[in-house]
């Protein structure tokens, strides 16, 4: 029993953990070629799926790894391969995580006839359970979305000039009798930019709407329900004018009632906008709020948003008219839509020509609201910093601004995921040369690294050691809802004793 208990910590010792130093970040892959695209979700057990497209071998394939709490790798070194293709390029696409923890990713896959959609479930322990072909080879297919929606999920993408969705039990059987289709009523282009879960096991997608690709970009919504079928009797008008620059398919953010918060940037002004749908399709009664008045020839771009109860917080990018100096800002909006934090909001970073700031991600942790951003002094000489804000706009860490990655290279693509006490981070970093995947974790406390647990301390006195470890051995295998099962995954394994060496000591 020794030996064998032995063998596991010295095995264990080499394998990555987060690090507690921005100068040294998790690689998650740093194969061969470019990785590009990182897509991240957070795990009820505090790990996370990461996924990406990967050109090690020719072509962007699509790659996954998956971490547990202390940023272990569960899977092989780099990742593992989930779908082979032939592409030369990159097109987005959607990772989601299912109600019983495996992963759900959709992409752009060539096959006879064309470009066609399929979704893949990837198990926690990295099989893929099943691919699904939900749009066969033929038409123009592109930016292909996902989410979880009850026990299934709803993905959704532009097919053509019009937006289709499919939903998948856990099994990968469609739901519904071929796809649901959602077309522009004035004839033009409705392309889905994103989709959120509602109530009753509906979704709510956000499109983009033109009637010519020069001409004005709106964004609309609607609310799908369980069998399909459009529940508001229109479109939903999320923008009242302006329009979006060409390209760009925000994100929005569900508001934990069936209905969801929308943030974006016009083009004439150059100004941040939100507002809030309801699950009835009502918008809030300020309609549609720019974020901070315009004043002195400040323009504001590159929002994005995050739920903080009902109501919702705004980080956008500062600039002047002539785009070369830059800062940070943020506003809180009621769930009325009124700004909270004055008329211009939260100078967090004030307007300047150096650095120029860029690739936000923003999450809520149990402390606060918290936002991580790109910093460069000079071109591809990017690090990652953060902060976090309370209620009332005030800076909660000491010092008010953590570094994150603190070695200089380019980042980009930068993706965030909240955990019970922390927040998960992963962006694409050619720190070595070209496009690798880097992670870091950031606890509430603005301290980076593994979080404190007990969870490890399976005999409950107060030590996390060699007792817990043999009591996790003599419960090896199989076993529901025991305190052995420390990443709760209903098995006793060697993922509860690294879980324990992530913790070892007093708690």
């Amino acid at each position: 029993m020794r030996i064998f208990v032995l063998s596991l910590l010295l095995c264990c010792q080499v394998l990555a953990q987060w690090p507690d130093s921005s100068e040294s970040n998790l690689a998650i892959c740093t194969s061969a070629g470019e990785q590009a695209i990182t897509k991240l979700v957070a795990t009820v057990d505090g790990g996370c799926y990461v996924s990406w497209f990967d050109n090690r071998n020719g072509g962007y394939d699509v790659y996954m790894q998956r971490l547990d709490a202390s940023g272990n790798a569960m899977w092989q070194e780099d990742g593992i391969l989930i779908a082979a293709r032939n592409y030369s390029w990159t097109m987005d696409f959607g990772l989601a995580v299912d109600s019983a923890g495996n992963a759900v990713v959709v992409y752009r896959k060539n096959m006879l006839g064309g470009d066609g959609i399929v979704v893949s479930s990837v198990s926690p322990k990295g099989n893929v359970r099943w691919s699904k072909t939900v749009q066969g080879g033929g038409a123009f297919v592109a930016s292909p979305v996902i989410t979880a929606s009850n026990d299934d999920v709803v993905a959704g993408w532009i097919n053509e000039n019009v937006s289709n969705f499919q939903r998948l039990n856990t099994n990968g059987d469609f739901m519904w009798e071929g796809s649901s289709s959602i077309d522009d009523p004035l004839g033009g282009t409705l392309s889905v930019a994103d989709i959120q879960p509602s109530l009753e096991g509906g979704v709510i997608a956000s499109f983009v709407q033109y009637t010519s690709f020069t001409g004005t970009k709106l964004l609309k919504a609607q609310l799908i329900d369980v069998d399909g079928v459009q529940v508001w009797l229109q479109l939903a008008e999320v923008m009242q004018d302006n329009s979006l620059q060409i390209g760009a398919y925000p994100d929005f953010v569900h508001d934990n009632a069936g209905g969801a918060f929308f943030t974006w940037y016009g083009v004439n002004p150059l100004q941040c906008y939100a507002s809030h749908i309801s699950s009835d399709g009502t918008p809030w009664s300020a309609g549609q709020v720019q974020v901070a008045s315009s004043f002195g020839g400040t323009e504001r771009v590159s929002p994005v948003g995050v739920c903080d109860g009902n109501e919702f917080v705004v980080f956008f990018r500062s600039q002047d008219n002539s785009q070369s100096n830059d800062g940070i800002g943020a506003q809180r909006l009621s769930q009325d839509g009124v700004r909270l934090w004055g008329v211009q909001g939260r100078t967090i970073k004030p307007t300047s020509s150096s650095p120029q700031y860029g690739s936000f991600a923003a999450a809520k942790t149990d402390a606060g609201i918290t936002l991580f951003y790109g910093s460069s002094a000079s071109f591809g000489s990017d690090v990652v910093q953060g902060v976090s804000l309370d209620g009332k706009g005030n800076m909660q860490w000491s010092p008010e601004f953590v570094s994150v990655a603190s070695t200089p290279s380019s980042k980009s693509r930068m993706v965030a995921g909240t955990t019970s006490d922390g927040v998960i981070l992963a962006w694409q970093d050619d720190r070595n040369g070209s496009n690798d995947i880097y992670a870091q974790r950031v606890n509430s406390d603005g301290s980076l690294g593994v979080a404190s647990s007990c969870d490890g301390d399976v005999d409950g006195d107060g030590n996390v050691g060699v007792t817990d470890v043999l009591a996790v051995i003599g419960t090896w295998g199989p076993c529901e809802n025991c305190t052995a099962d420390i990443d709760g995954d209903g098995i006793v394994g060697v993922n509860d004793l690294l879980a324990i060496i992530g913790q070892w000591g007093a708690c």
